[in-house]
């Protein structure tokens, strides 16, 4: 008889994050209305659970972010989890939701807070060193994990030694950590912490027969020498900046002794981020512009719910700017955001270079040849531009900044 235990996991929902200093440049009241959806996206995960009459949850980390979450949004996080049992919820804190003596993850503080404690189906790892529990209803089943006590960097290869646990026919492992491995594009798109390294190898080499893995926000998988599932990173629940651009899970699936044995990935939010490159070459006049830009966005999915940044190059008559047309995109998304990378379109070939113009362009093409830096390259393009917009123009508007 094979044995299986079927499990729901998510992490990483950054509950009440500020949503502040992002590309996305959300406006006051929509930075307040994610946060409610993310609130109410763990509550539907949680019905979820039921829907799907799951034997476990796993949140390897990082449900909220520490510095931010209110009081009011674990009280109806502590509901959702309630609601559950006696399903059991295992929560491993990672490095935004550690867990300390003055964290939410403290009885005592809930109850000098809100007056209640956390629910009895609730099992969280509140120490640095990993600790083995049963599965309260499946003793052929344990659980491993640890909390991340501090918000500060790891570098400690925790998965390189054996972490010594007693033998079970399931044994799970709830990590927040980084795969030294992963290339997901929130690894390199933004000050990502790298915390609590690990290897494919050192994961695989500790044997368990499934890892529940947090911290990176796009979803990716581990898998053995045979091709099983060994472990997942979920990736975020949803997209709350650009570098989590693209579909979010929580994942269903079942374990068996040696990885998993079925799994579904399910997108709980309806709202979708999308990071969009749109060439304009060529439209001559704003409703051609909006058509182009229409155009591409369908081509990529979006739809009314979602988030656009939107990414506008190419070379355009002088005076049709994308802003145009900026109003009545954002009437038809949730949110859209627009990068405006267009140049006017000045003939830079043919310019006489026995004139003042000629001349200028000559030197500034010159210089960005000859520079690599890609940021001293950008400047030197707007340099161009601006010059070009006083000689041809008579007049220099700040409209090339992003």
């Amino acid at each position: 008889m094979v044995v299986r235990l079927r499990f729901l996991q998510f992490s990483d929902v950054h509950l009440d994050s500020r949503l502040t200093g992002s590309q996305l440049a959300w406006p006051q009241e929509k930075r307040e209305q994610r946060r409610r959806e993310l609130t109410e996206l763990v509550e539907k995960a949680c019905r979820l659970a039921r829907e799907h009459k799951v034997e476990a949850l796993f949140i390897p980390g990082d449900l909220w972010d520490d510095e931010a979450i209110s009081a009011e949004t674990v009280a109806r996080v502590l509901e959702a989890f309630a609601s559950l049992d006696p399903i059991p919820v295992f929560i491993a804190p990672g490095n935004h939701d550690f867990c300390s003596p003055t964290s939410f993850y403290s009885d005592e503080v809930l109850r000098a807070r809100n007056g209640r404690s956390w629910p009895e189906n609730v099992i969280i790892f509140r120490t640095a060193e990993f600790r083995t529990v049963p599965h309260p209803a499946r003793p052929e089943v344990t659980v491993t994990g640890r909390a991340h006590v501090r918000n500060v960097p790891l570098e400690e290869r925790l998965l390189s030694v054996p972490i010594p646990r007693p033998s079970a026919s399931i044994s799970v492992l709830l990590f927040h950590g980084s795969w030294i491995e992963y290339a997901g594009r929130d690894r390199f798109e933004q000050e990502k912490m790298f915390t609590a390294p690990f290897s494919r190898q050192e994961l695989l080499a500790q044997g368990f027969s499934y890892a529940a893995l947090g911290h990176y926000h796009h979803y990716a998988e581990i898998t053995d020498a045979k091709g099983r599932v060994r472990a997942v990173y979920t990736g975020c629940l949803a997209g709350r900046y650009l570098s989590e651009a693209g579909p979010h899970y929580a994942l269903l699936g079942e374990i068996g002794e040696h990885g998993l044995l079925a799994m579904e990935k399910i997108r709980v939010d309806e709202r979708m981020i999308h990071d969009v490159e749109v060439d304009v070459t060529g439209v001559e006049t704003e409703s051609g512009l909006r058509e182009r830009v229409i155009g591409r966005l369908r081509e990529r999915g979006a739809t009314a719910s979602d988030i656009i940044f939107l990414r506008v190059q190419g070379r355009l008559p002088r005076g049709l700017r994308p802003t145009l047309i900026l109003e009545d995109l954002q009437h038809e998304y949730f949110h859209l955001a627009l990068a405006d990378r267009t140049r006017p379109a000045y003939d830079l070939d043919t310019a006489d270079p026995r004139t003042t113009q000629g001349r200028f362009i000559q030197e500034m093409r010159r210089r960005i040849t000859a520079t690599s830096d890609p940021q001293e390259r950008a400047f030197l393009d707007r340099v161009l531009h601006y010059g070009l917009d006083a000689l041809i123009q008579g007049e220099v508007k700040p409209i090339y900044e992003e």
